[in-house]
């Protein structure tokens, strides 16, 4: 038992002189890496500079661009009553103007269409060419 003693009693205090070791670095990255992701700028705070505004200009992609990107899927079918490109279903909603179909474009109509026609960066010029688009059927 003695023999035993000895070695255990080296290992217990090795053990407790490396624990008073100064461990400050190795809380303060415990304590960087706990830290929540990104940062949280509040109004009046000086924090940088903002990002830049993605500007995406007027007219940029073709009627047809959009209508096969975000309108086919419910205007080339016909989905919950959209009118078909080139249709005579386009007349009704001609008569009112171009400025009520690119608002109901923008906003969204009859809960069916949502808003934007799904094309959440189309500018309106985009907007207009794909309904001019889809009205004609052509380009």
């Amino acid at each position: 038992m003695k023999k035993l003693f000895l070695p255990l009693l080296l290992v217990i205090s090795m053990g407790l002189i490396g624990s008073a070791q100064d461990n400050s670095d190795a809380e303060d990255t415990l304590e960087e890496r706990l830290q929540p992701y990104g940062n949280v700028c509040m109004e009046g705070e000086d924090c940088g500079v903002a990002a830049p505004a993605i500007v995406i200009s007027d007219g940029g992609r073709s009627g047809i661009e959009i209508y096969e990107k975000h309108c086919f899927a419910c205007h080339a079918t016909g989905l919950q009553n959209a009118p078909l490109v080139g249709s005579d279903a386009w007349q009704e909603r001609v008569a009112k103007g171009n400025a009520v179909m690119l608002e109901n474009t923008r906003n969204g109509f009859n809960v069916v269409m949502p808003p934007m026609g799904t094309c959440m960066d189309c500018t309106d010029g985009e907007l207009q060419a794909a309904i001019d688009y889809m009205v004609t059927g052509q380009e």
